[in-house]
């Protein structure tokens, strides 16, 4: 939610295998990673100094 309370992002994903945390100087970033029968991927929020989602999903 951003400072006025209104929803940004809303993600569901079901297979999350790995859940770690990177912290830098100036970066920090939750890395989710996931696997199903078919596919593996890893999702990356980096959360300051500016907030970004990355998604990778693929098939293997």
């Amino acid at each position: 939610m951003d400072g006025q309370g209104v929803e940004m992002l809303d993600l569901f994903r079901e297979g999350a295998t790995r859940l770690s945390f990177a912290s830098g100087q100036t970066v920090k970033q939750i890395f989710v990673g996931f696997h199903t029968g078919e596919c593996a991927g890893t999702m990356k929020i980096q959360v300051t100094p500016h907030f970004s989602v990355s998604d990778r999903l693929l098939f293997q």
